[in-house]
């Protein structure tokens, strides 16, 4: 009677041990991004393992030293099990982003006795009149409702005549997506002192992506890489300083990282290709105003491609993705001292030519400067490249293996891409099976600076960079060689 109850209690043992097993090999299977040599490897080891066990429980000298081995074996599956699955669920949460939102703000001036959008009656409220007009409407809606009565509403063409309109006491609130906001400021030094917020309305819109059946690890592909301006929630509207387009060859191993001035002056298209702002040139960081979209269809555009993914990150996500790293060396061509320091104030920090250990903080000084370089924004934009290199570098390094789920978790809410699970998961694959060293490459978009109008501020000439289209033409080839 014994033996048979300790036969029954080793086969529990094994058929544990055989389901925790099964349970990690099915999870490695469906992560996908675990090359198939290890999880064949995997397999194997665990055959093996169960192997030893069955021996180890027919042999009535083993037997107890066995279940021992079993249950540091379950600890084991159970744990990689564990691992797997988290790294999946971080993956989930990293890609397909199909959100963004919109913070529409109502301003008065500091002084004024307002204090809610109740408090508002028989105030004139002035808007954009074309400009974001949907989730303008929107917000309306909702000040209405917390007004309890219809509102009056002056239109106007573009923020400037709006806050002109606010300090000569024409309308009591202006109204606008924040969005708009550093445009605002870059006009009117004084606009967040002389004014407060008065209420706000967070607008949150689907997003439709475009699938594509792009193989990410045998086809090249096109990234767009956009930095917004801001602080915060990464899912924020906002102006788009940083364009980058990575052109990405998964056989030669070679990345693109095509560079376009934040100024530069082309039209505006959205999704099918529509010219939103019918034929009036615009900056090409406003674009990012009317959403990723506008960015990446403005791009498609200009250089006659195709931009499969996108990704953003904003001020927040830099600091936050270079201290998640542990820091990186990024290349310095010049001996510089930032305008921005770690406090904020009265300390700088300096740079020097060749590789630089940056930090967080650093490595957002390093990636804002502009006013020291004589070459002004096109140097920025060979630093973003600089910076960039130096993320991938790190990113795809060995010494990330042993915190690869951490960096998966932490990274969540750092930056936004419409790039599916599966791709991100491939892409991961390729990497960790071929341990591949790629080879990154720069160009970057020419032009002159002049004065021009534009579509979002239509009553104020604003410095811009004209394109040169010799230097689009070369870059077109370059990205489809």
């Amino acid at each position: 009677m014994k033996v048979l109850l300790e036969r029954k209690i080793s086969w529990i043992f094994l058929i544990v041990q055989l389901l925790a097993s099964i349970v990690m090999c099915g999870l490695a299977i469906y992560v996908g991004f675990i090359p198939i040599k290890y999880v064949v490897a995997m397999i194997a080891v665990c055959v093996l393992l169960l192997v030893y066990q069955v021996f180890s429980q027919i042999t009535n000298n083993s037997y107890l030293f066995g279940r021992i081995l079993c249950v540091f074996f379950c600890a084991f599956f159970i744990g990689g099990s564990y691992y797997m699955f988290d790294a999946h669920a971080a993956l989930e949460e990293i890609g397909g982003a199909d959100t963004k939102t919109d913070i529409i703000a109502f301003y008065v001036l500091k002084d004024d006795a307002a204090q809610t959008i109740a408090d508002a009656k028989g105030y004139k409220f002035g808007i954009l009149g074309t400009l974001d007009r949907e989730n303008t409407d929107k917000a309306l809606e909702e000040a209405k409702s917390k007004a309890g009565q219809d509102l009056e509403v002056v239109e106007f063409d573009d923020t400037s005549t709006l806050v002109d309109a606010l300090y000569a006491k024409e309308i009591q609130v202006c109204v606008f997506n924040q969005a708009f906001l550093n445009t605002v400021t870059d006009q009117y030094d004084t606009f967040e002192t002389d004014t407060r917020e008065l209420s706000q309305s967070s607008i949150v819109t689907k997003v439709e992506n475009e699938i594509t059946d792009t193989d990410v690890t045998t086809k090249p592909f096109n990234v767009y890489i956009s930095g917004i301006d801001v602080y915060g929630d990464i899912s924020t509207t906002s102006r788009s300083d940083v364009n980058v387009i990575a052109t990405v060859n998964p056989v030669t191993k070679k990345i693109l990282l095509t560079s376009t001035p934040r100024d530069y002056y082309v039209p505006l298209y959205t999704k099918g290709g529509k010219d939103l702002s019918h034929g009036v040139c615009d900056k090409l960081t406003h674009a990012g105003i009317y959403g990723v979209d506008c960015s990446i269809n403005t791009l498609e555009k200009l250089y006659d491609i195709d931009i499969d993914y996108y990704v953003r990150v904003n001020f927040t996500s830099v600091k936050q993705i270079v201290n998640l790293l542990g820091g990186v060396k990024v290349y310095s061509d010049y001996d510089f001292i930032s305008d921005w320091g770690p406090d904020g104030a009265g300390t700088h920090y300096s740079f020097k030519k060749g590789y630089n250990k940056v930090n967080g903080k650093k490595a957002l000084a390093f990636c804002r400067e502009r006013h020291h370089f004589a070459n002004g924004d096109y140097q920025r934009g060979r630093d973003h490249q600089h910076m960039i290199e130096a993320i991938l570098n790190k990113a795809m390094s060995p010494s990330i293996l042993s915190n690869f789920t951490e960096l998966l978790k932490e990274s969540k809410g750092m930056f936004q891409t419409n790039m599916s699970t599966k791709k991100i998961s491939s892409i991961c694959n390729m990497q960790l099976n071929d341990g591949a060293q790629w080879k990154i490459m720069y160009a970057n978009a020419e032009g002159t600076g002049a004065k021009k109008t534009t579509y979002s501020i239509r009553s104020t000439a604003l410095y811009v960079c004209e394109p040169n289209y010799n230097s689009v033409a070369k870059i077109k080839k370059k990205i489809n060689r």
